[in-house]
């Protein structure tokens, strides 16, 4: 039989090697890899910016995401959504998508899966240009730029109805999204559509507003007014404006609408007298996330809408942040590390068990 003290050796060894052991298979925890966040980006609906052009498209935003190890971009060109295209798709991201590709039933039906399945959706649109804006010259690289109303129709087959783009309809088959307006805070008193805008506009206790501290950007408003799942809005001197024929705004130096226009059309309008259009929207729905932005462009690798701009959305102050925060806050739950809970605790029961022997061995 072993005697008391080379018993006592033996255990004091063993939990030795023990602790040793769990410091080792902690460390080797934190260092497994995780499978990277799969980001779709739905080209086949007629965007206005192409996922491979950097100097107009999407592209510096899109590589600035694949660059992660955390996010891998995907591209859908052509086929038409459907179930197996965001069969292992994380989050899905349309973009100002043109109203001549409006989006299937077929394809809401898709969009709903997924979304029931526990993944995320981001949905951007644009505001309407000016009829100055430095972007109509030359060829003009737009379809239809602050329409819109392809991002509208498909909320409302996917049933979201507390959001929606403000879009004022002129005709039988018209239809302009409401562009935000500020004197004070624009960049070029000529072109009071490219706004700074600081904290004090936004949510800034919210994920997605993590470390941005300015903004640039030109933006299409949401409706209602007062949207409850808006995180950012225009300043106090911000107002939004519809368009009221194809190359005219409404009266410009006018703030918004007077209450008794609004009565009389309230659909037509995101925003009256004293009151702060917003442009932002981030909100749960079912078991995923999903979040609403009034500006793709400003995430592009375009110059600033301003005469002789020599710089792009993408690199202007913390826009290309912003886009990073919305991704990691839509994807926040869905990539969580190994846990040492487990080994831990098995390592340290076993630990206990040996001490407890030992004692006993002792005590005899």
């Amino acid at each position: 039989m072993l005697r008391l003290d080379n018993m006592s050796k033996i255990c004091t060894a063993v939990i030795t090697l023990m602790v040793v052991f769990s410091c080792l298979e902690c460390t080797a925890s934190a260092q497994t890899p995780l499978d990277p966040v799969v980001i779709l980006y739905d080209a086949s609906h007629g965007p206005q910016f192409a996922a491979d052009d950097a100097d107009k498209g999407l592209k510096l935003m899109l590589d600035m995401v694949n660059a992660s190890t955390r996010y891998v971009v995907r591209v859908n060109e052509d086929s038409p959504i459907n179930d197996t295209i965001l069969k292992d798709v994380d989050v899905l991201i349309l973009a100002s998508p043109d109203r001549t590709y409006e989006f299937t039933k077929s394809e809401a039906m898709s969009v709903v899966e997924m979304l029931n399945n526990g993944s995320s959706l981001m949905i951007l649109g644009d505001p309407n240009i000016d009829s100055n804006s430095t972007y109509w010259a030359g060829e003009q690289p737009f379809q239809d730029l602050g329409d819109n109303i392809a991002v509208n129709r498909l909320l409302d087959l996917l049933n979201i109805t507390g959001v929606r783009f403000s879009i004022n309809a002129t005709g039988a088959d018209n239809f302009w999204a409401d562009t935000m307006f500020d004197y004070e805070r624009a960049l070029n008193n000529t072109y009071p559509w490219v706004i700074r805008l600081d904290p004090t506009t936004w949510v800034s206790s919210h994920p997605i507003f993590k470390d941005i501290n300015e903004l640039i950007l030109m933006t299409a408003t949401l409706k209602p007014v007062f949207l409850e799942s808006s995180l950012a809005r225009g300043a106090k001197t911000s107002f939004a404006q519809f368009r009221k024929g194809p190359n005219t705004f409404a009266n410009i130096s006018f703030p918004n609408m007077s209450l008794t226009e609004f009565e009389e059309r309230p659909l037509s309008y995101s925003a009256i007298n004293g009151t702060l259009p917003p442009w932002l929207s981030a909100f749960e729905y079912n078991n995923s996330r999903i979040v609403i932005s009034g500006s793709t462009i400003m995430f592009t690798g375009r110059l600033l809408d301003l005469p002789n701009a020599e710089l792009k959305w993408f690199y202007a102050v913390d826009n290309s942040r912003l886009f990073m925060n919305m991704l990691s806050w839509l994807s926040e739950d869905l990539v969580e590390p190994e846990t040492a809970v487990m080994p831990m605790l098995l390592i340290s029961s076993t630990i206990l068990v040996i001490g407890v022997v030992l004692y006993l061995a002792k005590k005899k």
